[in-house]
């Protein structure tokens, strides 16, 4: 099943590392709060032993952990001791770490009787609820032994425990690491599938898992598919591996994964997709027990250069591999890294000489698990050098041992032998031979048709994935798009708005400020008019003062003249007084101050009565202002009679008939 049972410890040594991460995060579902004593017990026992496990006192750390198998479980007696769920929990933390440490120790054997030492205890708590952990352990231990049938034992029936607890972590622990031992101690992968299967679909009942080594099982589990040539199922696991949890514990399982898809992806010949997830692997951060890992993906990534005829890139990509190995320093693994490195130098032909060297210094020293790839390396690279006799004496050994381990190497190896026993002219060993080889053609052929038919189907399926990706991005453009020009035009219309709302504000105020500073003019004129006006008013109040003294003087004159007859001539005095009433100036300043309060009136009335006098324009003036008679003749320095045959001329100047109001007419002629 595997290519080298030690890689394959090293790789359970990995996972055995990163359990302590594995343990369960969810509480489990019935467990009690926590009792008081606890903390305090789990920190005696199990958190001593992990003090000196990170001191790396293995010995003394496995002897403390022993000291957890004599603590009291709470009854009648022991009403604060520990419960038996809390019991459980660190049992199975226990187990995980013996497991790492007799791993790190390479004391399998003495690990497996102290595992067994705790099983013959039969306490009550494990013997119900956590034998599975138990014996998927002493499992472990076991395959490193090489005792596979009494691990496949303890597997079985481990897998077979049903409602031993109700905690899912624990079922998708058990079967992940159960499927992983399957795998290094048989030679079918039926059990190891059934456990991962069993894993996969805990985790979907359960709704998701932090468990580290869950990635590890879905990793083998493509794996399995993917030498089952069920390419899209393989695919798609280890997609979900590599996609999924991220925590450093899990990365060797991510990492599997990604193996899986760049192998798978290179069988169907999408190398751009190999490539892509050759570069999780070779870009990946150094933890502990990486190196091996990373240097199979510098090797594929090799492999799929030479494949595209691209040797420099090639041989440079297998110097990163061996210079992986060179820390990991594992001589085997390293031999074999020189074996692929020479087999593609052999495909050079000035180089083909260096590389049959190299190739006859490693092959001897590849272990037996791998001798089937090194002998029908060897014999293929000496087939290219047509030193056929040599290459037959590596290709049939070759050839029988890769028919357990690589169809596709096996049928590569029959193709080269027959080439060999047709050159060397051996043609009952070659006829002997095609039947073999024929069966091996057909078989590959029909895995070709698989593989061809596989590559089609994830080629389709990945182009309609782009294409869907594609519609969704200009989907996605073109809402981008769409929302742009509406935020544009929203932002335009906004800004519009403020710009019409600024636009009204700014009319609004100027309008107020144009209304107010109209209001003041109008009442700055309205404020001079009525000084005019009151000016006006006190030019006629003292007209009429005038008038009045002339009046007074008038009467003490006819006095004087009735007291002396001949003392003077009082009319001619009289007629004085009155020409000099009102004089030319005075009558143009009082015009003027009329015209400021009544700039119309005038034009109006000479419109109306162009025949009018100067006086008559004065009467009609003085009507305007609301004159009494009796104040239009003081005004005017005329008598009331006067004012009534004034009155009686613009009647008929007017055409105004009888029985009208002179004045009520004059002033609607005069305002309009």
């Amino acid at each position: 099943m595997t290519e080298h049972n030690p890689i394959f410890l090293l790789i359970c040594l990995s996972l055995l590392l990163a359990m302590p991460a594995c343990r369960p995060t969810t509480a489990h579902t019935h467990s009690p709060e926590a009792s008081p004593h606890f903390y305090e017990d789990s920190l005696r026992t199990f958190g001593r032993a992990e003090q000196l496990y990170s001191a790396g006192k293995y010995e003394e750390a496995n002897l403390c952990y022993d000291s957890l198998f004599i603590l009291p479980i709470a009854d009648a007696d022991h009403p604060d001791a520990m419960t038996a769920e809390e019991f459980r929990k660190l049992s199975v933390k226990t187990f995980n770490s013996l497991m790492v440490n007799y791993n790190i120790l390479g004391e399998y054997q003495q690990g497996y009787n102290h595992l067994d030492s705790i099983e013959r205890l039969n306490h009550p708590v494990i013997s119900r609820h956590a034998r599975r952990e138990l014996w998927v352990a002493k499992a472990q231990m076991l395959m490193a032994l090489n005792r596979a049938a009494e691990a496949t034992d303890y597997l079985n029936r481990a897998m077979a425990l049903q409602g031993e607890n109700d905690d899912p972590e624990s079922e998708i622990y058990c079967t992940s690491v159960a499927g992983i031992t399957y795998m290094g101690v048989d030679t079918a992968t039926t059990h190891a599938e059934r456990a991962f299967v069993r894993a996969y679909e805990a985790v979907k009942r359960a709704g998701g898992t932090r468990v580290g080594c869950y990635p590890m099982a879905v990793g083998k589990l493509g794996f399995i598919y993917q030498m089952q040539g069920k390419y899209e199922e393989c695919i798609a696991l280890s997609r979900e591996a590599v996609e999924g949890d991220t925590i450093d514990t899990a990365m060797q399982g991510r990492l599997m994964a990604a193996e899986n898809l760049m192998n798978t992806y290179m069988e169907l010949g999408l190398y751009d997709d190999a490539l892509r997830y050759c570069s999780i692997g070779t870009n990946a951060k150094e933890i502990e027990g990486i190196s091996n890992l990373t240097s199979r993906f510098f090797r594929v990534k090799a492999d799929i250069y030479a494949r595209t005829n691209r040797m420099d890139s090639a041989l440079y990509a297998y110097d990163q591999a061996d210079s992986c190995l060179a820390i990991f320093n594992n001589p085997d693994l390293r031999d074999r890294m020189r074996l692929h490195r020479a087999f593609c130098l052999s495909m050079i032909p000035d180089s083909i000489r260096s590389a049959l060297h190299t190739l006859s210094q490693v092959v001897p020293r590849i272990s037996d698990s791998y001798s089937a790839y090194s002998y029908c390396m060897y014999g293929e690279a000496l087939v290219r050098a047509k030193r056929w006799d040599e290459a037959v004496h590596w290709l049939e050994p070759g050839m029988q041992k890769a028919k357990m381990l690589d169809l596709s190497l096996c049928a590569t190896a029959a193709e080269n032998l027959a080439d060999c026993y047709q050159h060397l002219g051996q043609k009952d060993k070659l006829t002997a031979f095609f039947p073999e080889y024929r069966a091996l053609r057909n078989s590959i052929a029909d895995r070709e048709k698989v593989r061809q038919l596989a590559s089609a189907n994830i080629r389709f399926k990945t182009e309609k994935k782009e294409q869907e990706n594609r519609a969704l991005s200009a989907e996605i453009e073109l809402k981008n798009a769409s929302l742009k020009t509406y935020m544009a035009v929203g932002a335009g219309a906004l800004m519009l708005v403020l710009a019409l709302i600024g636009w009204f504000v700014m009319r609004h105020r100027n309008l107020s400020l144009h209304l107010r500073l109209q209001e003041q003019q109008q009442e700055m004129a309205d404020e001079r008019l009525r000084e005019q006006e009151a000016q006006l008013h006190r030019l006629i109040a003292s007209r009429q003062e005038l008038n009045e003294r002339n009046r007074d003087l008038l009467r003490q004159l006819s006095d004087i003249q009735a007291a002396h007859e001949n003392s003077c001539d009082l009319d001619r005095v009289m007629e004085s007084l009155q020409d000099n009433l009102l004089t030319r100036e005075e009558e143009k300043h009082f015009r003027s101050a009329f015209s400021a309060i009544y700039p119309s009136a005038l034009t109006r009335l000479r419109e109306a009565c162009p025949a009018i006098t100067r006086g008559e324009e004065l009467f009609c003036m003085l009507i305007l202002l609301k004159q009494t008679n009796e104040e239009v003749a003081r005004t005017l320095g005329i008598s009331v009679a006067s004012v009534s045959k004034t009155r009686y001329r613009l009647r008929l100047k007017l055409e105004l008939p009888e029985g009208s109001d002179v004045d009520a007419e004059v002033r609607k002629v005069m305002r309009g």
